[in-house]
Formats: structure tokens, C-alpha cells, sequence
């Protein structure tokens, strides 16, 4: 297992780092586009990074065409393209928000995800067998129509995959063809709200792999995922794009962690900027339970790195 840091020396160096703590930040950096400079608490000025936490009287600092979106505690949204002090509004947004997203961040700071390496739940290759990948871990997903991952035997000329419902009915089989990416077809019928399934494939020549559990998203939980969007669509923020960072928050308040992964993918892969150590520790939590360890003590030790 990869050593971190201990606790004591990175609350150490979260002391020095000259970041907000959690009860002063003013506004947090949720998109960036370009370059962005901050300046805050006496410090030089440095790249802002995503999730920066930022105190009233910091500077932000966006070069020719570059630009910030920051959310205010006041859960206002700002949109600097030029230098600008950061206040502390007390009105116009919805502060719920940013105390969502401040508190999902400390959370994942105080994760012991670091530590659990090893743990059943990890993806780890069996010669001849079509590991499954996704769905695993008895996560939740989005959606009655899922897709479904496995790894590929070498040899094999198709799959077939077995679902059931953990509480009983009748298990389905499906033949997916020579992929090993499927997804639940339109003229079968949909898996129900709320309920836990098992899967398990097995390739045309070999044996099947072990079952693994997940469970469908409720219609309460689907409800309470729609108001989240509309929350930050209200803040003039599109949740795909601008708002990425607010979605990526919602879903692991919920329990997402499939969809909070690819928002933390796209909003990498949107040239946004880095990640801060809070975030990258989110990853690595995120990361964890999807049973990716090596893409975890990554994350983690990115995170690391930061708060030296």
C-alpha cells in the first residue's frame, strides 16, 4: 500500500497552505477557462485551481480572455473576467449550496478511503473470467436502463449476461454479442425504482464470473436529484457545464458515485483547471468505492503532494 501523509502533518500543512478554512470562506472556484491567477491572506499570487476556497479581500486575476466562475457563500454565482475582489454577499443565491459543496469537501478531506486499500470491492483481473466492472460494490445508478462492464476474455466469441432481483423474480438473460459494454435494450423491460439486483456474465467458452450486487435509483432519490439540478440551473449556471463542479456534488451526496465520477472526469477534460487537494481527495474517495484502487492512491497521493 503507498504511504500517505499522516493526519497530524497534513492538517499541519493545511494550516500553512493560505486556502480559506471552511467558516471564512467567502466563494469557492467551481469552472475555469484560461489562465487565472488568485492572490489571498497575504500570500503571492498563485494558479487558481478548481475548488479553491477563497476569503473576502482575495483577488482573482484572469489574463486576457481566461475567466472564473465562482459560487458565493451567499450561493450567488460570479462570473470574473477581470480582476476582481471577492466580498461576501449575504443575499441573492442559494446558500445551500455552498454549504452542500463545502461540507461534501471536508467530508472527503476526512475520509479514511486512503487507508482501506486492499478491501473486498476492488477490481482485480481472474485469468479466464469477465470481471465485472460496472455496476459493482452495491452502488447506485441513475437510471432503469443501465450499462453494464465487464473485462474481456481473450477467446471469447460473445457473452451472455444474467440479472436478478436480490428479493426474488425471475432471473433474465440476455446474449450481448462479442462487447463487453451493454446496456439494458428499449424493448426489454426496465429495471424497477428502488430495487437491488444481482448480475453476473458469463463467456462463451468459459465459466461465469461472480455475481456482483447494485441498486436502482428510487423515485424519491430520482426526485430529489432533479431538484438539485434545478437548484443550480436557477443560479444561471447550466449543471452539464458551468455547473459541473455543483453536480458533481450532488451525486455524491446521493449516492451517485458512477455519475459523480464522469462529472469529475468532464470538468477535468473541459481544460477547467487543476483540482485542489480537497477535490482530489474526493476523487480518491469517489474512486475507492468504484473499486479502482490504483486510480485512487493517485488521486490521493495528488492530493498529498498539495498539502506538503
Amino acid at each position: 500500500m503507498v504511504k500517505h501523509l499522516p493526519l497530524a502533518a497534513m492538517v499541519a500543512a493545511a494550516i500553512a497552505t493560505p486556502l480559506a478554512a471552511q467558516e471564512d470562506a467567502a466563494a469557492l472556484v467551481m469552472r475555469l477557462s484560461g489562465q487565472v491567477q488568485v492572490r489571498q491572506g497575504g500570500a503571492a499570487a498563485a494558479p487558481a485551481r478548481l475548488g479553491d476556497r477563497l476569503i473576502a479581500g482575495a483577488q482573482i486575476m484572469p489574463e486576457d480572455g481566461s475567466r472564473a466562475i465562482l459560487i458565493t457563500r451567499a450561493g450567488a454565482t460570479m462570473n470574473v473576467t477581470e480582476n476582481t475582489t471577492v466580498s461576501a454577499p449575504s443575499s441573492g443565491g442559494n446558500p445551500d449550496l455552498f454549504d452542500r459543496a463545502i461540507r461534501t469537501l471536508a467530508q472527503a478531506a476526512s475520509s479514511d478511503a486512503r487507508t482501506a486499500g486492499g478491501r473486498q470491492g476492488m477490481i482485480r483481473p481472474i485469468p479466464g473470467e469477465p470481471v465485472l466492472v460496472a455496476p459493482r460494490n452495491g452502488l447506485m445508478v441513475a437510471t432503469t436502463r443501465p450499462t453494464f462492464r465487464w473485462m474481456a476474455v481473450d477467446g471469447a466469441d460473445g457473452y451472455t449476461i444474467q440479472i436478478r432481483r436480490v428479493d426474488g423474480g425471475r432471473p433474465v438473460r440476455f446474449d450481448t454479442g462479442v462487447s463487453s459494454d451493454w446496456t439494458l435494450p428499449a424493448d426489454a423491460p426496465g429495471l424497477l425504482p428502488g430495487a437491488t439486483y444481482a448480475w453476473t456474465v458469463a463467456p462463451s467458452m468459459g465459466r461465469p464470473t461472480r455475481e456482483q450486487q447494485f441498486r436502482v435509483i428510487s423515485g424519491d432519490e430520482y426526485s430529489e436529484l432533479e431538484a438539485g439540478f434545478a437548484e443550480v440551473s436557477a443560479m444561471g449556471v447550466d449543471p452539464m457545464t458551468d455547473g459541473l463542479f455543483l453536480t458533481a456534488i450532488i451525486y455524491r451526496d446521493l449516492g451517485l458515485v458512477y455519475d459523480a465520477h464522469a462529472a469529475l472526469k468532464g470538468l477535468a477534460s473541459a481544460g477547467a483547471g487543476e483540482f485542489t487537494a480537497d477535490l482530489y481527495l474526493l476523487e480518491g474517495e469517489i474512486l475507492n468505492q468504484l473499486g479502482r484502487a490504483e486510480e485512487a492512491t493517485a488521486a490521493f497521493d495528488k492530493a498529498d503532494a498539495l498539502l506538503r
